[in-house]
C-alpha cells in the first residue's frame, strides 16, 4: 500500500493532485484511468480514490470511501528544539521523528543557539514525504522559529511538560510518562540549556528528565525522545 496526500481528501471529492504527485503515481507507479488507489488528508483518515483523468501532470481523482488506517499513533507529542548548525542534521531528526510518530516541531532559539535560519517549506516537505513512507496519517506540524523564554510562557498544564537536561540524571522520561496525556519536551542545543533556562522552564512547570547516562547529540536526544514516547504508548 501507498499513500498520496491532498489536505483537502474527504468523502465526494473531486481532487486534482499537484504536479509532482501526479507524476509519481502515473509516471512512475504506472497508474491509470480507473485504478483505484489511497490518499489520506494528513488528519488521520484514510480514503479510498479513483482516477477519473490520468495526466501525469495534473491527475484527478475521485475519493469514494474511508478505510482503516494501518499505523494510527494514539498519542500527540510536541518537541520543541533549538536549531543546529547544520542543517542536514536537523533535517534529518524531522524525517526520523515524522517516520516514528510526531504531532509538532517547534524550532526555539536559545542561549547557546548556533542557527535562527529555519528552512520551514523545507521541512514541511521532508516530514510529508516521511508521513507517507511510513503510512502514518498525520502530518506533523512545523512551527516557525520562537524565542525559548516566549515558546516556554505560552505553554498550558495540558502537555505533560519535560526539559531534557544532561545534569539530570535521577529522573528518565519513560518512567515519567503520562500515557493517554498529551506530551511536550524541549530539546536544547549542542551546548545544553543554561541553568537560567531550566530555572525558568521549571518554574512554569517543566520537569527536567534524562535520556539516559549517554551525552547525545541534540538530533539524536530528540529521536530518542520520540521513540521513547512511542514505545511508552504501545
Amino acid at each position: 500500500m501507498q499513500y498520496f496526500y491532498s489536505p483537502d481528501a474527504n468523502i465526494g471529492n473531486i481532487l486534482e493532485l499537484d504536479r509532482e504527485e501526479s507524476r509519481h503515481l502515473i509516471r512512475s507507479l504506472r497508474k491509470k484511468l480507473n485504478d483505484k488507489v489511497h490518499i489520506t488528508n494528513g488528519k488521520g483518515e484514510v480514503f479510498e480514490a479513483t482516477i477519473v483523468d490520468d495526466n501525469m501532470n495534473s491527475c484527478i481523482l475521485n475519493i469514494t470511501n474511508l478505510v482503516e488506517a494501518k499505523f494510527q499513533t494514539n498519542y500527540e507529542l510536541h518537541i520543541a528544539i533549538s536549531p543546529l548548525k547544520s542543517q542536514d542534521r536537523f533535517e534529518w531528526f524531522v524525517e526520523k521523528a515524522s517516520e516514528i510518530g510526531i504531532s509538532s516541531i517547534t524550532p526555539i532559539k536559545c542561549v547557546r543557539s548556533e542557527k535562527t535560519n529555519i528552512k520551514i517549506e523545507r521541512l514541511e516537505r521532508i516530514a510529508l514525504s516521511a508521513m507517507k513512507q511510513s503510512l502514518k496519517t498525520k502530518l506533523p506540524t512545523i512551527n516557525e522559529l520562537t524565542d525559548f523564554e516566549e515558546f516556554i510562557s505560552a505553554q498550558t498544564d495540558d502537555f505533560n511538560k519535560f526539559i531534557a537536561w544532561c545534569e539530570t540524571d535521577k529522573e528518565e522520561l519513560f518512567s515519567n510518562m503520562e500515557i493517554g496525556k498529551k506530551t511536550l519536551i524541549l530539546i536544547g542545543p549542542e551546548g545544553d540549556f543554561t541553568n537560567e533556562e531550566v530555572e525558568m522552564a521549571v518554574k512554569k512547570g517543566f520537569k527536567p528528565i534524562s535520556l539516559g547516562q549517554s551525552r547525545f547529540r541534540t538530533e539524536t536526544a530528540a529521536v530518542l525522545a520520540c521513540h521513547t514516547v512511542f514505545l511508552a504508548n504501545q
